[in-house]
Formats: structure tokens, C-alpha cells, sequence
């Protein structure tokens, strides 16, 4: 563990998370939102608030169908509002078939509120230092919120919000130690606002951590058919597994990095202009991302065990 790096131990149970997801161009957001859940159901993390951080009106209704299933129809899901990002049908491949087919309230994501603007709310009722932000998206949402000015909600500028309240980000982004990965490739200005003024420390699960465990089998026998993460699955992988890249994610966010990886450090995450990564050494930055330990079927089972796992009330109690 490197040294001077607590955060990469959970302070106590459980643990406040906002997640930031672009789901819908790939169903590990789904996956993600799922184990989150699971963790939630055993009392390891309380669910804060989640936003969509496309501009797609089917993401935000996506993330609240999974969370309705669950058991938690009011958690606070928010979008995107700018027009015109990842919003093609190729990013919907089954966030709109999940969004009118199952139950939500939302319905469109017209009716969610401004990512921004739910993020100010909840992180101005925290405690201070208290809460992890779990990013598995492109990071326009978060830079975005870095920009914000005082408000009701808090006299604190986004960046000074953020400081006060914010724990951990954990974010599924780059390759590393050097690498290119599509969540930074899609908004590079907003990967490089994040890996440069965030701030709090950043644990970054990386595109080669996640693309070795495959995950989402036994979605397909172990959970009925009103689950909303199996027919994210069934859509997009026409019912096969797929990588866990915004599931390790999601776990080292609520569980730490011991003992599925250890941390790779200290430097700093450079993101060029052309959306690729290296990491800088000899910086003193609050940046480390993980590396592999666990062995591979060990890690896809902790996160397909949390994926399958029935939820302890709502639509998918059974």
C-alpha cells in the first residue's frame, strides 16, 4: 500500500456514495448500479444520489428502474443537461428498453434534475470529508461541478464543496500505467480538469483491470426476468458475460483495494490532449490506480455473487 494513502482503507460502514455513470453505451453501468445496490442491501455503503452524464433522456429513468428494483425508488438520480453527448442510438442500446419497460417514476430523464444542481444538494447535507464519488463515465458531470458558483445549497464554490465534503473519487478511467481509454477519450478536457484540479485523492481503476474479469453469466439463471440488470445484459451482449471494467469500479469504492489489488503510486495521472494517459512520477499528488492480485475468477466471483444477489426488498424481492 503506498504510504501517506489512507483512503485506500473504507474509514467505517457504511460508506456514502454518489455514482456518476454514462449508462447505456456499455452495460457494465448496469452491473455497476447493481453492485452498488447489493452492497447497500448488506449495509456496506448508503446509496447518496446517482446521475447520468450523457445527454441521453433514457439514462437517468435506466439508473432509477435498477434502484427501483431494489428497493430504493428514492434515491436521487440526475443527468446530464447538455445537449448532444453520447446520445446516439449506438449509447442506447438498452438504457430506453430498460427505462419503458420497467418500473421508474421518471420515465425521461427531462424530469431529472441537473446533475450539478443534485450533487450541490447532497454533498452541502454531508458531514465533512465523509463522501466517495464513484465515477464510471466520462467526467463532464464532475468537471462541471467543479465550475459551479455558491447557491442555495452552500456558499462553497464547486471546487471548495468538493474539498470540504468529498472523501475518495474512485474512477474508472485511463490504462495505466500508461495507456487510452474510451471514458477519457470522450471528453478530454473534462479528464484532464479532473486529473489535474480535483481536490481530493483519486484511486483510478484502469481500462486493464476491469477487462480481464468477465462477469454476467449467471445473471441469466440465478435472477428472475423482472430484473432490470439481466435485461440490460441480455440486450447489449445478446445474454453473454462481458468485462467488469466500471464493477471494480464500483467495488473498490465502498470496499477498499485489499485484498482484490494493491496500489500503484505515487505520481500523477496526465491526461493528453489526445485522450491517452501516463502517469507522471515524482509528483506530489494524491494519485494512485490499481493494480491486479486477486486472481482473476476470484475477484469475477465476489463481483457476479453481489451482481446475483437478491435484493432485500422491492420489485426483485423473491
Amino acid at each position: 500500500m503506498i504510504a501517506g494513502f489512507p483512503e485506500a482503507v473504507p474509514p467505517s460502514r457504511p460508506v456514502p456514495i454518489i455514482l456518476d455513470t454514462d449508462i447505456g453505451p456499455d452495460c457494465d453501468d448496469a452491473g455497476a448500479v447493481a453492485v452498488l445496490n447489493a452492497l447497500a442491501d448488506r449495509g456496506e455503503a448508503k446509496l447518496l444520489a446517482m446521475a447520468c452524464c450523457t445527454s441521453s433522456e433514457w439514462g437517468a429513468p435506466c439508473v432509477q428502474a435498477i434502484n427501483t428494483y431494489y428497493g430504493r425508488p428514492d434515491v436521487p438520480v440526475g443527468t446530464c443537461k447538455r445537449p448532444g453527448f453520447l446520445a446516439s442510438p449506438e449509447c442506447e442500446k438498452y438504457n430506453e428498453r430498460v427505462a419503458k419497460e420497467f418500473p421508474n417514476t421518471l420515465r425521461t430523464g427531462h424530469a431529472a434534475p441537473d446533475a450539478r444542481d443534485l450533487y450541490r444538494e447532497v454533498l452541502a447535507k454531508q458531514p465533512d470529508h465523509s463522501v466517495v464519488f464513484c465515477a464510471v463515465g466520462p467526467l463532464g458531470n464532475l468537471a462541471d461541478l467543479l465550475a459551479t458558483r455558491p447557491d442555495a445549497h452552500s456558499p462553497l464554490d464547486g471546487k471548495q464543496l468538493v474539498a470540504q465534503k468529498v472523501r475518495l473519487l474512485v474512477d474508472m478511467g485511463g490504462g495505466f500505467p500508461g495507456g487510452k481509454e474510451w471514458n477519457f477519450e470522450q471528453d478530454v478536457p473534462a479528464a484532464q480538469d479532473i486529473t489535474h484540479q480535483w481536490p481530493t485523492p483519486i484511486i483510478f481503476s484502469g481500462y486493464e483491470i476491469g477487462d480481464v474479469i468477465h462477469t454476467g453469466l449467471r445473471l441469466y439463471t440465478e435472477t428472475p426476468k423482472s430484473n432490470p440488470v439481466r435485461r440490460a445484459y441480455e440486450l447489449y451482449t445478446n445474454s453473454q458475460n462481458r468485462n467488469s471494467w466500471d464493477l471494480t469500479a464500483a467495488l473498490c469504492a465502498v470496499r477498499g483495494v485489499e485484498p482484490y489489488w494493491s496500489l500503484g503510486g505515487p505520481g500523477r495521472c496526465h491526461v493528453t490532449h489526445g485522450g491517452g494517459n501516463e502517469w507522471e512520477l515524482g509528483h506530489k499528488s494524491r494519485h494512485a490506480y490499481l493494480v491486479a492480485k486477486m486472481p482473476v475468477p476470484e475477484v469475477a466471483k465476489v463481483i457476479e455473487d453481489l451482481m446475483v444477489q437478491s435484493p432485500k426488498k422491492g420489485e426483485g424481492h423473491h
